[in-house]
């Protein structure tokens, strides 16, 4: 079983570049959409703005579920590394366990905030993936806002905005989430 833990650790930072496999074809058509719309010297363009406004939905969408599925991996692993931390405390395996990762319940409930406030923000890896899905919504949002003749420039704005913030208070819940499971061990491994 310790094996396979430390395996599924090794698989989750590797599982978000199948989420790549989705989010260049979108960001790639997002820009085909952008130099499509309003083309010049056609009598109907190839774009308008409908299209350019759902495209746009449509991308955030996708970055936004890009920024909950790191967040999802992240918690994942964290909660894999309590696992193996409890796994190797019974084994009293103690030099197991790599320097940096927390042994015990109060190390996962001391290293698992921001500013006092339960906060499981993804490993390394991930955390890339997660801040750059972050940083594509805005800068979708942002492209939306100056592109020509956008009539629903607010609701991109608002849907950007919320799609922005829900990921960036994400690790918040998932901080509890894991702080309830800490909670459950008590001060010592069970």
């Amino acid at each position: 079983m310790h094996s396979a833990l430390l395996d599924a650790l090794r698989h989750r930072e590797q599982e978000i570049f199948s989420y790549l496999a989705i989010l260049v074809p979108a960001l790639g058509g997002f820009m085909w959409l952008l130099l499509h719309l309003h083309s010049a010297g056609a009598d109907k363009p190839d774009v308008n703005d409908d299209d350019f406004f759902v495209g746009t939905l449509g991308v955030l969408m996708l970055l936004f579920l890009g920024a909950a599925y790191s967040l999802t991996l992240g918690y994942n692993f964290r909660y894999v590394t309590l696992q193996l931390a409890k796994i190797e405390h019974h084994l009293k395996a103690v030099n197991a366990i790599l320097r940096g990762w927390p042994r015990s319940p109060a190390d996962f409930k001391s290293r698992y905030r921001l500013l006092g406030v339960p906060w499981c923000a993804p490993p390394e890896m991930i955390r890339v993936f997660w801040v750059s899905f972050l940083a594509g919504i805005v800068g979708v949002s942002a492209v939306y806002w100056n592109a020509p003749k956008n009539p629903h420039r607010c609701l991109v704005i608002w849907a950007g905005g919320i799609c922005f913030v829900i990921g960036l208070l994400g690790p918040f819940w998932f901080g509890c989430k894991l702080r309830r499971l800490i909670c459950r061990e008590g001060n010592q491994w069970h």
